[in-house]
């Protein structure tokens, strides 16, 4: 077993924590750890889980929206409609 120190950062606070992992282990850990790839890796994988989620919020907002422009719009139009409807009744009844 070889000790490993890990630094963890939670809620803005840095921790650190002394683990013991199997040799094996500690090589893979290592060598994935290694470099920035391990910090890119995260990057990537919380980008990848975050703008989905970012593009339905987007798409909900949108559709709210929208569905108070359709409702301001037929509210508005409604009285118009109304008239129509009895301008063309008039027509046809000759009054």
């Amino acid at each position: 077993m070889v000790p490993l120190e890990v630094l963890a950062v939670y809620d803005k606070k840095l921790r650190e924590a002394t683990i013991a992992v199997q040799d094996r282990l500690f090589l893979q850990t290592k060598e994935v750890i290694e470099g920035e790839s391990f910090v890119r890796s995260l990057a990537r994988k919380n980008l990848m889980q975050e703008q989905p989620n970012q593009i339905r919020e987007a798409m909900i907002k949108g559709y709210v929206e929208m569905s108070h422009i359709n409702l301001m719009i037929a509210s508005e139009c409604l009285h118009a409609e109304y008239e129509a409807q009895h301008m063309v009744e008039r027509l046809v009844s000759g009054g």
